[in-house]
Parts: structure tokens; C-alpha cells; sequence
């Protein structure tokens, strides 16, 4: 049957990372279990629960087979599961690229489309014929909104269409990208393979296909920092205090000082004092800001892991455990949300930013080896638990552990953390924390002992 007329312009995406775009340039996008017959390399950015879902769920339709035979795309050019793989923290969403497709591609035999998104535990109906696609729930796949009613309407958003096994480039309309300086990327891809490039979209900040922090607070940027910008940000601020040096005429003498202040007045410095009575609207959290922080530095002094560190690295990651919240300071960035700090999947990100102040002006002097290990912990305390708890990248951690001492204090932060906002987390992770520092221990190379405070 013919495509009705009022859907003949409308378009489906697939959106990918970019370093996959080499590949997909050369063998055209593949299913999934395609690219596992012919072996290629691909950087995969899906969840792996809902990809255990995928291979297993079966089509009523078409060629048949499992989803895992299809090439993916959503009709919405926004998805619920952007959204969840931006939050995860595994990519940049500045490196998702969203390719695009007419829905006239259901012309094809191989071609099927879904009433909903094909990775739920029980399946969407599954259909051939093009004269069905009225069937689908239109207003929620073009609804901007990602707080839709019902579970039902999420899941229908995310109708998606199934092209059997491959796509190849000849078949895009046109890429959708961050900005230009990816739209030259892709450029340059498909001119040094001597293919002609499809159009290239850039939708500005309209968030047409990206999510920004303007969800939160009108700005720019992405919604989550990923790995790649939050190591750079790392970087920087360490790089940053290194160069700058301290303030010689400050009244704190050193890192020790400063931990004494802290633990007899934990207002004692602006960032930390903007965290007293700061209330959370996450449901996670049942006390301000501020007390959460001194529970997270109770729990850590108390903890087994606190005590098998040395006298140096012990106070660098206590240290670290009053600065860790300071990102979700200070009040004033709530005011619009009745005071109430929101939920900030980026703010160790402004943590480790904030650093670059306390460590230049509020101290005289510090080692160099503590300003790298302080402001690793700070923009990293997050990573253990939500390797464990939320399925970010392990690969993260290894890349950032350096030694023994700091992936052990790394673990001893993050186990405080939670500890704090639920006792029993720790405990029912500790199996995966024990093999997740076997896998990194057995990365790491041989580090030399380095100087204590």
C-alpha cells in the first residue's frame, strides 16, 4: 500500500557516535547482529540491558527475525533514550551525529515499522503495510515534552522504523549535528572515502534534536558532561591551580589547615557555606545539602576503606568529601526553583571548577601531587557508584585511576556517597566494586611511590 500523503515528508533518525561514521561511510549502517557477523567495530552507546531485550524479541512481520536484525530508527527527532544515554555519561553529546532517513524508505520489502519503542519487555505491534502509520501515536512522537502522561506514551513516542539488515549512505537525506565543527568532520569523512556527503543540519540551540541545560537553567550546553569533556575539564583545573600556584598572604597554611577548618566550621569557606540549609528537591535526598555532605564525610572516617589508606591520602580524600557537593551551590542558582537545588547529573563538573579558586587563594602552599589527586576526586567522586548502580563505562575509571593509592581512594569517596544516601547500597555493591578494582588493577602499570604531604 502507497505511504499516506501526510506522512510522505516526514523523516526517521538514527543517531550514533561519530567515530562509527568511518565505518558506516564504507559498509552502510548495519544491524546489530550483521555487524557482529561480519565483525566490525563499532562504539556502541546503548544500554546493554535493553540490548539483551532487542536480540531477543521477535518480529511478527516483514523478514521476520529479531529486532537485532533491523537497523533502528525513531520517528521523533528527540528520544526519550537520547536523554537516557546523554545522562549516563558514556558519550559526548556533542560527538552524536543523527543520520536521517524519508519515511518513504518503507517502500522497501525489508522495511517494517513499530507502534512503539522495541525495548520494552513486552513488544509493540509490529507493522508491513504503510497504510497502518496513522495507527501511531503522532502527537506524542511530536511532542517536545519529555514528561509525557503515561508510560504508555513514552514507549510510543519512541515508535521506531526497522530496516532489515542495511541502509546504505546513498539512502540519507541529510546528518543532523552539534555544530560546525563536527558538520566539518563529517565532511571530511566522507571526502576522504570519495563519497558524496548528504546534507548537513545544524539546528542551532532549538534543541530540535539535542538536549541542552536550558531543560534546567537556559543555557547552551550540553544537558550532561560525558567522559571526554569531563577528563578535559579535570585537566584543565588541575593544570590551571598548578600554574597560578597559591596566594602567599592567605590565612590558611595547607591542605591540613584547611581540613581543620573545615571539621571545626564547615562554613568556613564561601563554597562550602552556600551548601547550609541549601534543601534538594531529589527525592534521593532527605536533607540539605550541606548535612549530606558532613554524613558523606562521617561515613567515609568511619569506613574500613578510610582506614587502609595512609595519613596523606586519608586527608585528601576527606578534604575532597567536604568539597565534593560544592557545585550544587550556590543558593542563588536556585532562586526560579523556590530555592530548592534541582537534580545536577553535572555537579561534580562545577565541583572541580570551583576548586580552582579555594586552591589559589584560600591556601599558601600545596604539593602538586595533592592539587591532582584532590581535584581528581572532586570531579570523579561520582564514578564508582555509577559504574556499579547506572551503567557508566568502567573504561572511564580505568583511563583515569593512575595507581593503586587513588583508584582506592576514588572507591573510598564513592562508597561514602552512598552510604549516605542509602546504607545499604554499598553492601548490596560490593561484589561489583571488588571486581571493579580487579579489572582496574590489572590496567594499571606500575606507578612509583610518590611523595606524602
Amino acid at each position: 500500500m502507497p505511504i499516506p500523503i501526510e506522512y510522505q515528508s516526514r523523516f526517521a533518525y538514527h543517531f550514533t557516535h561519530i567515530d562509527n561514521l568511518e565505518g558506516i561511510i564504507k559498509n552502510g549502517l548495519l544491524s546489530k547482529n550483521l555487524q557482529i557477523r561480519q565483525g566490525c567495530q563499532h562504539v556502541s552507546i546503548a544500554s546493554s540491558e535493553i540490548q539483551e531485550r532487542r536480540a531477543r524479541m521477535r518480529v511478527s512481520c516483514g523478514p521476520g527475525g529479531v529486532v537485532h536484525d533491523y537497523v533502528p530508527f525513531y520517528f521523533c527527532a528527540r528520544s526519550s533514550m537520547l536523554l537516557s544515554v546523554v545522562n549516563a555519561k558514556n558519550v559526548d553529546q556533542i560527538f552524536l551525529i543523527h543520520l536521517a532517513v524519508p519515511v518513504n524508505v518503507l517502500d522497501r520489502h525489508d522495511a517494517i515499522y513499530s507502534s512503539a519503542a522495541a525495548n520494552t519487555f513486552v513488544p509493540p505491534t509490529f507493522h508491513s503495510d504503510p497504510a497502518h502509520l496513522g495507527q501511531l501515536n503522532w502527537d506524542a512522537i511530536d511532542s517536545n515534552k519529555w514528561s509525557l502522561p503515561t508510560e504508555g506514551e513514552k514507549q510510543a513516542k519512541m515508535a521506531e522504523l526497522l530496516i532489515h539488515e542495511l541502509v546504505p549512505v546513498s539512502q540519507l537525506d541529510h546528518i543532523v549535528v552539534w555544530n560546525e565543527e563536527i558538520a566539518n568532520i563529517v565532511r571530511e569523512e566522507f571526502s576522504k572515502a570519495g563519497v558524496e556527503c548528504p546534507q548537513i543540519h545544524y539546528d542551532g540551540y532549538n534543541g530540535k534534536h539535542h538536549v541542552f541545560t536550558s531543560f534546567y537553567e537556559g543555557s547552551t550546553k550540553s544537558i550532561v558532561t560525558g567522559p571526554h569533556f569531563t577528563k578535559r575539564t579535570y585537566e584543565k583545573t588541575r593544570d590551571f591551580i598548578l600554574e597560578k600556584g597559591q596566594n602567599p598572604s592567605a590565612g590558611i597554611a595547607n591542605i591540613s589547615q584547611l581540613l581543620e577548618l573545615l571539621r571545626g566550621n564547615f562554613g568556613g569557606l564561601p563554597e562550602t557555606a552556600e551548601l547550609i540549609g541549601l534543601e534538594s528537591d531529589n527525592r534521593i535526598h532527605r536533607e540539605d545539602v550541606g548535612t549530606h555532605t558532613l554524613a558523606v564525610v562521617q561515613a567515609l572516617r568511619q569506613s574500613q576503606d578510610f582506614a587502609t589508606l595512609n595519613d596523606s591520602d586519608k586527608r585528601l580524600t576527606e578534604l575532597a568529601a567536604f568539597l565534593h557537593d560544592i557545585g550544587k551551590g550556590p543558593k542563588s542558582r536556585w532562586a526560579n526553583n523556590g530555592g530548592l537545588q534541582k537534580v545536577d547529573p553535572d555537579h561534580a563538573i562545577r565541583s572541580v571548577e570551583m576548586l580552582r579558586r579555594i586552591l589559589t587563594e584560600e591556601i599558601r602552599t600545596i604539593k602538586p601531587r595533592s592539587v591532582r589527586v584532590l581535584a581528581k576526586l572532586v570531579c570523579y567522586h561520582d564514578l564508582v557508584g555509577d559504574i556499579v548502580g547506572r551503567n557508566r563505562d568502567a573504561e572511564q575509571l580505568e583511563a583515569i585511576a593512575g595507581s593503586e593509592r587513588e583508584l582506592d581512594m576514588l572507591i573510598a569517596i564513592a562508597k561514602a556517597d552512598m552510604h549516605s544516601l542509602n546504607p545499604g547500597w554499598p553492601v548490596r555493591h560490593a561484589a561489583s566494586i571488588s571486581a571493579l578494582r580487579s579489572r582496574v588493577m590489572m590496567k594499571l602499570s606500575a606507578v612509583p611511590a610518590e611523595d606524602e604531604e
